[in-house]
C-alpha cells in the first residue's frame, strides 16, 4: 500500500488490533472490539480501547 502511514507506539503496538489481525487472532480481535468505543484513524479499525489501536479517535454517537 503506498503511503501507508508507520505506527509510532512501540512495545504498545503488539496489543493493537492491527497487530493480533495480522496474526490471526480474530477471537482475541472480537473480544476487544465487542462495544466499540474508538476507531483508528490511520486503519478504520474499532475498539473498546483506545489502548488497542495506533491512533485512537472517538466513535460518534
Amino acid at each position: 500500500m503506498t503511503g501507508q502511514k508507520t505506527c509510532s507506539c512501540g512495545e504498545k503496538h503488539q496489543g493493537h488490533l492491527c497487530v493480533l489481525k495480522s496474526r490471526g487472532l480474530m477471537d482475541q480481535v472480537r473480544h476487544l472490539s465487542s462495544a466499540p468505543t474508538v476507531s483508528c484513524f490511520m486503519c478504520g479499525a474499532e475498539a473498546n480501547s483506545a489502548d488497542n489501536v495506533c491512533e485512537p479517535v472517538p466513535l460518534k454517537k
